[in-house]
């Protein structure tokens, strides 16, 4: 949701900022950060994540990624992030 908002694919976020988003243990979120990378889908450094595959992670949240983007773009037209991979 992230990449919906910026230009580019390089979200510029620690891992303490996403466990506070998420509501999770920090360890928590540099275990998934390495799943996703060793699946080739993100590249993960210091307070910067780049998408590499971004289909492949739409795919990956397994239907948890779509419908409330779809409408989030309905509801506020232009300015919403996009919903179609790039």
């Amino acid at each position: 949701m992230c990449d919906d908002r910026i230009i580019g694919d390089e979200i510029a976020i620690t891992h303490d900022f996403l466990a506070v988003m998420l509501g999770v243990r920090r360890p928590g979120v540099t275990i998934a950060l390495q799943l996703l990378e060793g699946d080739g889908l993100i590249k993960s450094r210091r307070d910067e994540v780049t998408v590499r595959d971004r289909e492949g992670l739409i795919a990956a949240a397994g239907g948890f990624y779509g419908e409330p983007e779809a409408e989030y773009a309905r509801l506020l037209g232009k300015s919403g992030p996009r919903v179609a991979p790039r």
